[in-house]
């Protein structure tokens, strides 16, 4: 369905307005309204990120291995490790003594929290989008990273 309305700041037809601006205007708003929310309850992008690595792990993570996982948003291995440090000092996150980074009681609680505000912030931003319409959008983004990294491998 391509729709030709003019948008509210009569910039341009919405057809014509290039995907980039309007992916990297998407992907500012998502995270400064995520971050504002994981702010409320004293948690960075970096440490919810780090906290979901360690708890899909079933065994847990070393500090190399959580180096290694892909961290978004430009954050980079050094960011994941300081926020690793931190929930450490906080008590979210145990060393065992095979090295491996687990979620505490604590830790598993700040993590059902932090999701439950995250899960809120999803519903915000897909306001009146249906799950379809998400699934699309996401799926189209995809196609068009695809396309530009074919000839890249």
């Amino acid at each position: 369905m391509t729709t030709t309305s003019t948008p509210q700041n009569n910039t341009a037809p919405l057809d014509r307005r290039p995907i980039a601006l309007v992916a990297w205007s998407a992907t500012e708003a998502i995270l400064r309204h995520s971050q504002a929310t994981l702010a409320r309850i004293d948690v960075t992008q970096p440490q919810w990120w780090a906290l979901n690595n360690v708890a899909r792990a079933e065994h847990g993570l070393t500090r190399e291995e959580i180096r290694t996982v892909a961290a978004p948003y430009g954050m980079g291995a050094e960011v994941i490790v300081h926020a690793v440090d931190a929930l450490v000092h906080r008590g979210w996150l145990g060393i065992g003594a095979d090295g491996r980074l687990t979620l505490t009681e604590h830790g598993r609680e700040g993590l059902a929290t932090a999701r439950e505000h995250m899960d809120r912030v999803r519903a915000e931003f897909l306001g009146d989008i249906t799950e379809e319409e998400y699934a699309t959008a996401v799926s189209v983004l995809q196609r068009v990273t695809d396309n530009l990294t074919q000839g890249l491998s």
